[in-house]
């Protein structure tokens, strides 16, 4: 046992010294923001707090609707799992709530399918939750601007049967559609300097190389790529947090970029994690957590059942 320890102690410091040595590789401030500016990958731009009048102004013409959604999944093993889902649009200017969910299971599926392909359908059936909760809040609650907690991209990708519904209703009622990414996994950056990083930091994520590289109210607006064409996305430094977060607005819509990410920026607070305020008030209340999990399961499948589903790992002793 004594000699397992030492070996774990050995690895893991091998894993801490690559770890250290890819951030001391990390490119300097100015270093990276001269880099960028001498590629042509984007532009860096400053953004200001919007004014009460201006959100006043907003908040008659709509206001704000943020949709996000949740999914949580019983702990049991293959196939024996049941995972719920819903999607919530909410206003800050009409009372009314959007919900819609689902409940998937394995064992009651049209196809067969295996695991891997059981954590696809969950990603694309939540993707789609949220899609047509972000339709009909555009139907219903007629916002000036919807902003959504992830990628638009990943709706494109994920809720495809729907994307196409999704964008031709925002343009043709004037909503201005907004993607709001908190996890970043992007390389438009790494990509865009590979040339120019070290070893280490080649295939980087735009997260890694942006960390502390903007101001407060500071955004890289990028040159559309790749996944990201006909989108226009910023990362933007929105709190006193380092760590960027990202902006993604549609083509279509371009000429609002910069009152959207004024927008953003004043949502936010200074010291907060970096997400519009809003989006984190809708974040909480769609959230299905595990004690609303194991509450279903306790009362529509019964003591006897729900101990079914629960994994031998779940009952070890602290």
């Amino acid at each position: 046992m004594e000699r397992l320890n030492e070996n774990l102690k050995t690895e893991f410091s091998i894993a801490a010294s690559a770890l250290r040595k890819r951030l001391k590789e990390r490119p300097d401030r100015e270093n990276l923001r001269d880099l960028i500016e001498k590629s042509g990958l984007g532009r860096f731009k400053r953004s200001r707090r919007m004014t009460n009048d201006e959100l006043k102004s907003l908040s008659e013409k709509g206001g704000i609707v943020g949709v996000d959604g949740s999914t949580n999944s019983t702990a049991g093993s293959f196939p024996y799992v049941i995972t719920v889902q819903q999607s919530l649009a909410k206003s800050t200017a009409v009372q009314e709530e959007i919900y819609y969910s689902r409940v998937l299971c394995p064992l009651f599926m049209q196809e067969d399918m295996d695991e891997a392909e059981y954590l696809e359908l969950t990603k694309s059936s939540l993707a789609s939750l949220e899609a047509m909760a972000a339709i009909e809040a555009v139907e219903k609650l007629k916002p000036a601007v919807i902003l959504v907690d992830g990628s638009l991209v990943r709706l494109k990708i994920e809720a495809k049967s729907l994307w196409g519904d999704l964008k031709k209703a925002a343009i043709d009622k004037g909503i201005l559609l907004v993607g709001v990414v908190e996890g970043i996994t992007t390389k438009i950056i790494s990509a865009a300097l590979k040339e120019s990083l070290p070893e280490a930091m080649k295939g980087a994520c735009d997260w890694e190389l942006l960390f502390g590289a903007l101001d407060v109210g500071e955004g890289l607006e990028v040159v559309p790529t790749g996944l990201k064409e006909g989108f226009r996305t910023v990362f933007m430094r929105t709190s006193l947090d380092p760590k960027p977060i990202g902006i993604d607005l549609l083509e279509e819509q371009y000429e609002y970029m910069e009152q959207v990410e004024n927008l953003v920026f004043t949502l936010t607070p200074q010291d907060g994690r970096g997400i519009p305020l809003w989006l984190d008030l809708v974040d909480k209340k769609v959230k299905i957590s595990d004690a609303l999990l194991e509450g279903l399961l306790k009362a529509y499948l019964g003591e006897d059942f729900s101990e079914f589903l629960t994994p031998k790992r779940a009952k070890r002793s602290p």
